[in-house]
């Protein structure tokens, strides 16, 4: 990982220059708009060929093939292709780079090819890797995290060569096979194609539209790290009459679990916060200014009536602004079988991610979770053999970047667009920003109840529709801007 910077304490001068955007007048949009409807429903069929693709991290040959198919598609769009192969090591995913326009401003555009688990198969309405279109949804694993989003991506920038010609800018599109664990070898990739990290900004996933339809933007990412805890306690499983004289690992997993949250479920684990430095006003006013409506829809549809310990809207989105997360993905240990099995099992297994703001150095923050478990006398429990990292990444507030992608969205979707200042989940910005302090945003028309990482994953294709119109006005505003 890179050296910790003050990224979003910094003024707007600081990080890339003049916050100003250049006098322009912008084209007529309507042949564009026109052109995006009409090739929805072709544009719907291809979206569903890359589906088919179950492009998980444990299925090398369906993540080479969901490169090959994107590859090839960007290849069709008029881009100059790259296809970045780690030297030495067949088992990365390569990295597909796509070119396209020219200009004396880039934006590279960070997307991905590669899914989560599809697990559990008998939550699905329909196979996950089987798209179906339902009700104006396509859903299947990956339509919206991260394939649909991208091909939206690919959509505007094809519908802005067919009716308005040469782009405004260079569109580099840089797609990564290995984003939904972590983008471990992303910053090798990278260095094998020097000065690609040095553009004028970086458009990501993760922007969107929330469940009453008011398009949001975001302005950065958080950082994760991602662990797994085991303790072996027997040599191997006993029967469970000897459960009252042997340690059980299960029991002992627990315990130590029992010690990462306070009564109100929030976290707990020593030196967790460490590195969080307070808000600035600006930061807090984007906060504030945020409509709450749409949390009360998500409590509803969740299933629950409260946020943890009681807070209120307001005091729930602060929280997953500003303070880190320790969550546990799974758990797993002894039979789980239909019927019983009587053992004491041997082995417990837990997986956890704890989510990070700016500031925050993923490998202290490591380094903090194990102190805390071994000064509670937990040394047993171990960790697996890699943990996964990713540090934050925010823009400052005030980007002309982030008024750029309010002013389309707010044009195309005809609501006013809602500012975060990140987006809740991580992407590999530090890698592909950190380095330069370079200004990145996010926009489109992935929705809140998209089911990301869960069964019946879906993507609204009046939405895809808007987030290709949105991308193909937003270069224009992009190429714009001073600096």
């Amino acid at each position: 990982m890179h050296e910790s910077r003050d990224l979003h304490r910094r003024p707007p001068s600081a990080i890339v220059g003049p916050s100003h955007m250049r006098r322009h007048a912008l084209p007529d949009y309507a042949a564009l708009d026109r052109y995006v409807e009409e090739h929805m429903s072709a544009w719907t069929d291809e979206l569903t060929q890359f589906c088919r693709f179950p492009s998980e991290s444990t299925d090398l040959p369906a993540l080479r093939g969901a490169a090959e198919w994107i590859a090839e598609r960007l290849d069709r769009l008029g881009a100059r292709v790259d296809t970045v192969e780690l030297p030495g090591d067949p088992n990365v995913p390569p990295l597909v780079i796509g070119e396209i326009g020219d200009g004396p401003m880039t934006l590279n555009a960070v997307q991905h090819y590669d899914v989560q688990p599809a697990v559990p198969y008998e939550l699905w309405t329909t196979p996950p890797y089987e798209p179906e279109v339902r009700d104006g949804r396509l859903y299947a694993r990956g339509v919206t995290d991260n394939k649909g989003e991208l091909m939206s991506r690919v959509w505007g920038v094809e519908a802005y060569l067919a009716t308005l010609g040469r782009l405004p800018c260079r569109v580099r599109f840089l797609v990564e096979g290995e984003e939904e664990y972590g983008s471990g070898h992303l910053d090798q990739l990278l260095d094998l194609r020097p000065g690609i990290r040095k553009v004028e900004g970086a458009l990501i996933e993760g922007g969107g539209v929330d469940l009453v339809g008011q398009p949001e933007i975001v302005g950065g990412v958080r950082g994760i790290i991602v662990v797994e805890l085991f303790v072996k306690s027997i040599a191997y499983d006993a029967h469970s009459s000897l459960a009252t004289v042997l340690p059980s690992a299960p029991a002992r997993l627990i315990q130590a679990l029992a010690t990462f949250w306070n009564e109100d479920g929030q976290p707990a684990v020593d030196g967790l916060n460490d590195g969080v430095l307070p808000p600035t006003p600006a930061q807090v006013a984007i906060v504030d200014s945020t409509s709450t409506a749409d949390l009360a829809d998500r409590k509803r549809e969740f299933g629950v009536d409260r946020f943890l310990g009681g807070m209120n809207e307001r005091e729930a989105i602060r929280a997953m602004t500003f303070t880190p997360t320790c969550n546990v993905q799974g758990l797993w240990a002894g039979f789980t079988g239909p019927g019983a099995k009587t053992i004491t099992p041997a082995e417990a297994h837990v997986r956890i991610d704890i989510r990070l703001v700016p500031d925050q150095d993923p490998t202290a923050i490591l380094a903090n979770l194990r102190a805390h478990l071994d000064r509670r006398g937990f040394e047993d429990v171990k960790f697996g053999a890699k943990a996964e990292q990713e540090r934050a990444y925010w823009t400052t507030p005030d980007d002309p970047l982030l008024d750029a992608a309010a002013r389309v969205s707010e044009a195309v979707f005809g609501r006013p667009a809602k500012r975060r200042l990140s987006a809740p989940g991580t992407a590999p910005m530090w890698q592909v920003c950190g380095r330069d302090t370079i200004r990145m945003t996010s926009l489109g028309g992935g929705h809140d109840d998209c089911r990301a990482h869960a069964p019946d994953e879906n993507y609204r294709l009046d939405y895809a529709a808007k987030a290709a119109q949105v991308t193909a006005r937003f270069l224009d505003e992009f190429a714009a801007i001073d600096g």
